[in-house]
């Protein structure tokens, strides 16, 4: 099943999306697209 990411910062849900079966993943930045956020954070996936 897919699962959004939310931003650490304000919780708003990116249009992005990942696996549950995913295992590892790092050094991916995005910047959030939230009215009044708009900070850049990590996706980090253990």
């Amino acid at each position: 099943m897919q699962q959004k990411v939310k931003c650490p910062y304000c919780g708003y849900e990116m249009p992005v999306w990942y696996d549950d079966k995913a295992s590892k993943s790092k050094g991916i930045f995005i910047k959030c697209k939230g009215r009044k956020c708009k900070k850049e954070f990590e996706i980090k996936i253990n």
